[in-house]
């Protein structure tokens, strides 16, 4: 059983690099942080990138050693309390579990997977009142050719895939020009020998039926955004004359659900002080979402936003996140992929005892590409000067250098921070936002006790996270 578990990681995280390598901590972060969750308390060993449930003799050991005393001086003083069995047993259970003797970390590397965000048009037909962008007056439109472009840009890198993404504005005021650059980079896909996987991120309105069925064809990955029930969406994603949007959103949805071919249909919902996380949810969840994204609002542009939660709405949320998290227990233990994505990246890390050296491939194996065809990390800086990294044509070393050195250095409270090696909110363009690191925080820690639950019960059943179809494979390998 041992070789087919080590088989099975082999199998599902062939497409990371894993090295071992030390890790130096800041001054004030400790290696250890343990916390209570599900009645239970939970070691979560930063260094080591895994977590377990430890008992009252685990625990008090635990504490003589982050004390700075040598497994040698604990003994006696546990003996006096407990009886040598358990402690045998303790003793033993950190160090398979934490590597005591030799602290372990594991170091997820960049897969060879390109990454092109096409920021295809910077107008959108609706004006949701939370939104980020600036409204300058001036819409910027990719034409095909630049698209085009771009295409030939991201594949003279050596990659063994390919993933573009469209963006906007409402990315489907441009659809003529996605249509052309998809058909554009599958031909190109063929030659270099490797697939091409699209994905757009739309308010849903400009869905047609003839956009759906090119989108079938090309087995596009679709996130719409929908902020819940009619009440809840229409109070804050609104055409220009400030009509609500909900009817025709879930009228394209419905043709999506009823079309083969897409290959997943996920959501993104923005939770306002007009809205509860919990509620949102259950909304969501009676459509086959593949993803369900659900996010806080942020502040604009470094301002107060006037639709953030209150105290009390924040208490509420991280409360509706704890409910979720047991729901997302309950459907893992059972072999089912949970659609609430918030927690899944970070199971999967524990999993794969990775600690995150770049908040993610931005600049590296990503880019982002502006209307005008200006190079950047990604497509969220596309608008952003100062993080220009050159043209289609050449790019600038220097600038590379510059946005990657950038990219690799922490804020101050990141540095500090016990989730930092697990937060998938440290974007190095956003700035840190207090209320946001509550929220990213205890997400971390609900996922921590999500991967420690489960591997105590059956690790395997975490493989519904990757591939359902493996994860039955790997039942009946069990069950032999």
């Amino acid at each position: 059983m041992e070789w087919n578990l080590l088989w099975i990681h082999r199998k599902i995280f062939k497409v990371y690099t894993i090295k071992r390598k030390k890790v130096k901590f800041m001054p004030g972060r400790s290696r250890f942080y343990r916390f209570s969750e599900f009645g239970r308390e939970i070691l979560y060993d930063i260094e080591g990138a895994t977590a377990f449930f430890v008992n009252e003799v685990e625990a008090h050991l635990l504490d003589l050693l982050q004390e700075g005393k040598s497994l040698d001086e604990c003994i006696p003083e546990l003996n006096r309390i407990y009886t040598g069995e358990v402690i045998t047993k303790a003793v033993q259970k950190i160090k398979d579990e934490c590597f005591l003797s030799e602290p372990r970390t594991t170091s997820q590397g960049i897969p060879p997977f390109y990454t092109l965000d096409l920021n295809i048009i910077q107008k959108c037909n609706l004006r949701c009142k939370y939104c980020y962008s600036k409204d300058s007056g001036v819409s910027p439109v990719m034409n095909e050719r630049t698209a085009q472009k771009a295409v030939d840009f991201i594949t003279e890198f050596d990659c063994k895939q390919l993933s573009i993404s469209f963006y906007g504005g409402e990315p489907l005021l441009n659809f003529q020009a996605i249509k052309s650059t998809m058909e554009y980079a599958s031909t190109k896909g063929e030659e270099k020998g490797y697939p091409v996987v699209y994905n757009i991120a739309t308010n849903g309105t400009l869905l047609t039926d003839d956009v759906i069925a090119f989108f079938a064809k090309y087995k596009m990955n679709i996130e719409i955004s929908m902020d819940g029930p009619a009440p809840i969406h229409d109070a804050m994603r609104i055409t220009p004359d400030k009509k609500g949007t909900h009817h025709v959103v879930m009228d394209r949805l419905d043709t999506l659900i009823n079309t083969s071919g897409l290959h997943t249909i996920n959501v993104h919902s923005v939770i306002t002080n007009h809205s509860r996380l919990r509620n949102v949810y259950r909304y969501l969840s009676q459509f086959p979402f593949q993803n369900i994204n659900i996010s806080c609002v942020r502040p604009l542009y470094n301002k107060e936003n006037k639709y953030a939660l209150s105290d009390f709405q924040e208490v509420q949320y991280l409360e509706d996140m704890r409910e979720l998290a047991l729901e997302c227990l309950d459907l893992l233990l059972k072999g089912i992929r949970p659609p609430y994505y918030i927690f899944e990246k970070k199971i999967l890390q524990l999993w794969n005892h990775a600690n995150n050296e770049h908040y993610c491939p931005a600049g590296i194996t990503r880019f982002g590409v502006s209307p005008q065809g200006y190079v950047y990390p990604c497509g969220f800086a596309a608008d952003r000067d100062m993080w220009k990294l050159g043209t289609l044509n050449r790019l600038d070393k220097s600038k590379i250098g510059k946005w990657r050195a950038h990219a690799r250095s922490q804020p101050r409270e990141c540095l500090t921070c016990w989730a930092s090696n697990l937060c998938v909110d440290k974007c190095p363009l956003q700035p840190v936002y207090e209320p946001q690191c509550r929220i990213s925080r205890h997400s971390t820690q609900l996922a921590i006790a999500l991967y420690a639950a489960v591997k105590e019960k059956n690790e395997m059943m975490l493989a519904s996270l990757v591939d359902e179809e493996f994860l039955s494979k790997i039942k009946k390998m069990i069950q032999k």
